[in-house]
């Protein structure tokens, strides 16, 4: 097998990965798919087919639904704890200006769009003749570790199998590329292939490797030796290298998690096409000529307009406009309505009209709890693959501690009306709800501030002095 083969469900799931692409990356993407997602109609020429493509609008409902849960889950900051040492890199994660925070956001936004993503840690080689340094040394250096991430379509092959009683992975091919220059001024981008896989050593112990290859002449050529990463002085026995899905870290690939959403915003492009190409030929009334009898020695043109009158020599010559009648658009219409709200359903509810919707609270709660769970499933599985890839990150870094990074769950704000926070404190002064369970209350509802800790609000509370007496209120009259 070649370098470049693909993993069995790689190729199963690239063409919904393709649509997931096309259809979140907008209009013009969609349109450049051509027929694959505008089918031709029966014998169209391709000039026509062009136009009609170019009047057919894509209403992208699946980016502003991806965007909307990705700003849920993000609409509070994640809590992180990590060992000091390693704190100051969390605002340059990856070694490209991305702090973690934005690299969680691409992480949960690949894994909305998709269903997958992979996370590498990798560390630069040692200098040549060096086997160890010092964490300071290292930094003076730029030797530091970072956490890559590489697209689904990056991750073109796999193999787990049962390493020293553990199911892990055991190797790893990532497709990238590389920028090589032609002459002074023009770079080209040529396909790089890194694999990474796990082997025996001399002692036979299970030694993790990264190669890197490139096809030339349909062979497989290697570029450098092999690179055997050391942490702390001493090879890896497991590949750094993490699989993130909806439903957690593994080797099974899961279905995009929308794309229900995006098979129904395509076929919403469809209809529009439709729609569309109808009222381009039966918007405009058409003008009508019966009886008249052009001078075929001397032909005129008819012209429609106010400083334009048709005069026919015979009286019973008849001009009228020829207009559209039919429900053949309305059903267009109402069958555009619809999908909208199908779409709606399926995780896109800030696109859908809901004021002619007759909901109970106990109905919205059902649906919002639904829609919560889905995404809530998805900031686990993610938060539970970076605090893996930041475990790792701190081991290579030589610092050890507790790594915690959580994506906040609490999607939806909750709502807390004069009623209700009346009644709150009420219970606090009873004695039947303590202060702390008040406090997380107020968090919740985004009356006090997420980063904001209990003792650091009390703090607040006891420098602000003895609370003014509150006034009564005035009479009304009768």
């Amino acid at each position: 097998m070649a370098v470049n083969s693909t993993h069995r469900d790689y190729d199963k799931y690239s063409p919904k990965w393709k649509r997931c692409r096309d259809t979140v990356a907008g209009q013009d993407a969609v349109h450049a798919a051509g027929e694959a997602y505008l089918p031709k109609l029966k014998d169209e020429e391709q000039k026509d087919y062009d136009a009609r493509r170019k009047r057919s609008d894509f209403f992208n409902g699946s980016w502003r639904t991806i965007d909307g849960l990705n700003g849920m889950a993000f609409r509070k900051p994640p809590t992180v704890e990590v060992p000091a040492g390693i704190e100051a890199y969390l605002l340059d994660v990856n070694m490209a200006g991305v702090s973690l925070d934005a690299l969680a956001s691409t992480v949960v936004e690949d894994v909305l769009e998709v269903g997958r993503i992979g996370l590498l840690v990798d560390h630069p080689p040692m200098p040549e003749g060096v086997s160890a340094l010092t964490v300071d040394a290292a930094q003076r250096l730029g030797l530091r570790p970072a956490i890559h991430i590489y697209a689904t379509e990056s991750i073109i092959n796999w193999k787990f199998q049962r390493i020293n009683n553990a199911w892990m992975l055991a190797m790893v091919v990532l497709k990238e590329s590389e920028a090589v220059a032609e002459d002074e001024f023009k770079e080209k981008l040529e396909d790089r292939y890194r694999v990474l896989d796990l082997v025996s050593n001399a002692q036979g112990q299970t030694t993790y490797r990264q190669r890197m290859f490139k096809r030339e002449d349909e062979k497989d050529i290697q570029i450098g030796s092999d690179i055997f990463p050391l942490m702390n002085g001493k090879t890896l026995d497991f590949i750094p290298f993490v699989i993130v899905g909806p439903n957690g870290k593994g080797d099974n690939i899961d279905e995009p998690p929308l794309i229900d959403l995006i098979d129904a915003n395509l076929a919403l492009y469809q209809i529009n096409s439709d729609y569309r190409h109808g009222l381009h030929f039966t918007g405009l009334p058409t003008p009508v000529v019966a009886g008249y009898h052009p001078d075929p020695e001397n032909p005129q043109s008819l012209y429609i307009g106010s400083t334009s009158a048709w005069v026919f020599s015979d009286p019973q010559a008849k001009a009228s406009y020829l207009e559209f009648t039919g429900q053949g658009l309305t059903e267009l219409r109402e069958a555009s309505r619809e999908k909208k709200q199908e779409m709606a359903l399926l995780g896109a509810r800030m696109i859908a009209d809901e004021t002619k919707q007759i909901e109970t609270l106990g109905a919205t709660q059902i649906k919002r709890a639904g829609e919560n769970s889905i995404l809530a499933r998805i900031v686990t599985s993610v938060s539970d693959g970076l605090e893996w890839a930041l475990g790792v990150f701190a081991q290579w870094a030589g610092h050890s501690g507790k790594i915690t990074y959580q994506i906040n769950r609490d999607f939806n704000p909750m709502m807390l009306d004069a009623q209700t926070l009346t009644a709150l404190v009420g219970a606090v002064q009873a004695g039947q709800l303590s202060k702390q369970s008040m406090f997380d209350l107020l968090q919740r509802g985004d009356v006090v501030a997420a980063d904001l800790t209990f003792d650091e609000e009390q703090e607040r509370i006891g420098s602000d002095g003895p609370a003014m007496p509150a006034r009564p209120a005035p009479a009304v009259a009768a």
